[in-house]
């Protein structure tokens, strides 16, 4: 097995620097397709559930659902087809 050896330059450790830029990169190339308009029903800090459902939603194995509330504004919920009336309750 190797091991991974952390350089030292004035106090501060490199492989974290470069994890660091790796991370910077990953984030702006994220932040860039976000912004594209195919790509607008994806949240700003998707988490791998939104992913998968957003995912689902194309193969057809998820549905979309708009609730409609008595004061007339809207919002939708994406749920998997399995899901039970109990998850679409805590969902909401």
């Amino acid at each position: 097995m190797m091991e991974k050896e952390s350089i030292s330059k004035g106090g501060e450790d490199i492989g974290y620097k470069c994890s660091n830029v790796k991370k910077a990169k990953l984030q702006s190339t994220l932040a860039a397709l976000l912004d594209d308009p195919i790509l607008a029903d994806v949240p700003r800090k998707p988490t791998l559930t939104d992913v998968d459902i957003l995912t689902s939603l194309e193969f057809g194995s998820a549905i979309r659902i708009s609730i409609l509330k008595l004061d007339g504004t809207s919002f939708d919920v994406a749920m998997m087809n399995s899901t039970t009336i109990k998850d679409l309750k805590l969902a909401i």
